[in-house]
């Protein structure tokens, strides 16, 4: 079997997708069977590839970028949240755990007499081991006020509109 070719061809494929017949092309293609041929097999792939691009159209740039921009801000907003939550636990844990210390030292020590003064209130309870505890349970509440103050103010500071280049 012999393939079918024709010089034609090509044209016939261009006057196809272009939808530009010359008569003498036209009248070429009727008479011609290599032509015929690529005449509807170039018409059949044409209806195809606008099928399937209808079907399978990408999404508007825009919507990509915000979208892109929407889960920036909600990642940042996580992060935030992530040591807000932190503190939370810190305080379940450092809060109760100061109450107990300090009642049960305060039952130990009665004070002799009360005195409105930090000083002589709390200098007792803020010594040795004590001290440590405490300055830990501030710097680590410190520590987290300050990250999710900082992921918050990340996503305050995150633009939502798509800003042209320049």
């Amino acid at each position: 079997m012999t393939p079918l070719r024709c010089e034609h061809e090509s044209g016939v494929s261009r006057a196809v997708r272009t939808g530009f017949w010359p008569s003498a092309l036209e009248h070429h293609a009727e008479s011609c069977p290599a032509c015929s041929e690529t005449r509807a097999v170039t018409a059949a792939l044409l209806e195809d590839s606008s099928r399937m691009n209808a079907a399978n159209r990408p999404p508007d740039a825009a919507h990509v970028w915000l979208e892109a921009r929407r889960r920036a801000r909600l990642h940042l907003r996580n992060r935030a949240a992530f040591w807000f939550r932190a503190l939370r636990a810190l305080t379940c844990v450092y809060v109760p755990a100061l109450l107990v210390w300090s009642l049960l030292h305060r039952a130990l020590h009665p004070p002799v007499s009360w005195k409105l003064s930090f000083h002589t209130d709390f200098a007792p309870l803020l010594t040795g081991s004590a001290e440590t505890f405490a300055v830990t349970g501030a710097l680590l509440a410190a520590l987290c006020i300050a990250m999710g103050s900082w992921y918050l103010l990340r996503e305050a500071r995150t633009p939502m509109q798509h800003s042209p280049s320049r």
